[in-house]
């Protein structure tokens, strides 16, 4: 039974895949998203576990079976928001210096936070979970990909030297995230800016046969990352022999005969959620965000633990997971409410749509979101399903005064921002 429910999966997976395929832009869609993370990060995990004799198979079905369910539901939630044509608000205009000007100040302060960061002693920075100065510290280094995201809107429509200003020195940072530190979210991060703008402004799609290899680059990532930031980022010194000696033919045997942390995870979790049938309703995305955005060096550890809701455990008394192993979304949502908890992609995918609609219609506003929204939607699949709340509460709270102060009043002369609303809806 686990091998069918696999290959549904897989088969799922291939048909969302093939039919963002088909017509250029499509892959910009969240069911692509979704599926390409199923197909680059948690199938490859899976015949491993299948062939775990430790492993139960109704723990197995169950864990495939709802993940059927979660891909599933982030198709359906998204063609219901894409279906469905409502009212064609005006899109607010903005001062296309004032945006430069937002930029430049969001890309500096964001700068200067991440150097800032890689000040840090090795133990603040390099530690699993950050803490202390560290997510200060990262907190506004994410303004930076604020001001690469503008930039790129600007520079699209009207090219210029500031604009290219902004895209060099955010470029400079990027690059030492990707090449130096192996992270896989800034290099998706990264190329997914720059290509969404061009698709919004333009209408210009990369071609299909770049996606593809863009796919394949990633199960390579998933393969080499660990390996690959122990001989860049956790030495005094990058030694580039040793990342030309990892053996990615062997990772992916290992991979393939021993399974994947996160399904293990997840599977592990599901069980036990099951037995003992008790669910946090959703009270568990209050506690991340506590976690995530209540400072304990301010207000005090003991007020922010007052303020976190009690919740049934995820995993058995015992269970460890894997160092760097994260749940999956798929866990949280079978801990809200249990297989019914798919209804949470059904939600992101309806909201990634209507997002997306009206970028593609020439709002600004959403089509800063929908870039700036990409990255945490994937990692709703790969760790929490909160990450994306997340990260529109903290999009909110500096693009919101940024916007603001960018709007163009009627009665101000000044070069305008104007949105091509590209080609019709995909």
């Amino acid at each position: 039974m686990p091998w069918l429910l696999l290959l549904f999966l897989t088969s799922l997976c291939f048909v969302m895949l093939l039919y963002g395929l088909l017509e250029p832009g499509r892959y910009y869609q969240f069911p692509f998203f979704a599926a390409g993370i199923f197909t680059s990060f948690i199938l490859p995990q899976l015949p491993g576990l299948i062939n775990n004799p430790f492993m139960g198979e109704a723990t197995l079905n169950r864990a495939l079976f709802f993940s059927f369910l979660c891909l599933l539901m982030c198709w359906v939630g998204w063609e219901l928001a894409v279906r469905r044509q409502g009212y064609a608000r005006p899109s607010v205009a903005f001062s296309e210096n004032r945006l430069l000007v937002a930029a430049c100040a969001l890309t500096l302060v964001g700068a200067y936070f991440f150097w800032r960061f890689g000040q840090l002693p090795d133990e603040e920075r390099l530690r699993g979970i950050l803490t202390g100065r560290a997510v200060a510290y990262m907190f506004f280094a994410k303004l930076l990909t604020y001001g690469f995201a503008i930039g790129l809107l600007c520079l699209t429509n009207r090219p210029s030297r500031l604009a290219w200003a902004v895209i060099l020195v955010c470029t400079a940072f990027y690059l030492e995230r990707i090449i130096i530190a192996g992270r896989r979210g800034e290099t998706a991060e990264f190329i997914l800016l720059i290509t969404l703008a061009l698709w919004f402004q333009k209408g210009w799609a990369v071609p299909r046969s770049s996606v593809v290899i863009g796919l394949l680059f990633s199960i390579v990532g998933m393969l080499a990352a660990g390996q690959y930031r122990e001989a860049t980022y956790y030495t005094e010194e990058p030694d580039w022999s040793s990342v030309l000696n990892i053996d990615l033919a062997e990772n992916w045997n290992q991979l393939l005969q021993n399974g994947g942390a996160e399904m293990g995870n997840a599977a592990m979790a599901m069980d036990f959620i099951n037995r003992q049938r008790r669910f946090d309703f959703g009270l568990n995305h209050w506690n991340s965000t506590v976690f995530a955005y209540v400072p304990a060096q301010i207000v005090g550890q003991s007020l922010k633990d007052s303020l976190m809701v009690d919740v049934p455990p995820t995993y058995e008394r015992g269970y460890q997971p894997l160092v760097g192993s994260t749940p999956t979304g798929m866990t949280d949502a079978f801990a809200s409410f249990w297989y019914f908890g798919c209804v949470k992609f059904l939600l992101i995918g309806w909201a990634m749509g209507r997002i997306y609609s009206a970028a593609r219609r020439g709002s600004t506003v959403m089509q800063l979101v929908y870039m700036l929204s990409a990255v945490p939607s994937m990692l709703t699949i790969t760790h929490f399903t909160n990450e994306i709340v997340i990260a529109w509460i903290h999009l909110a709270a500096f693009m919101i005064p940024v916007l603001i102060y960018a709007q163009l009043q009627e009665n101000r002369v000044a070069q305008q921002l104007t949105l091509r609303a590209g080609s019709a809806q995909t």
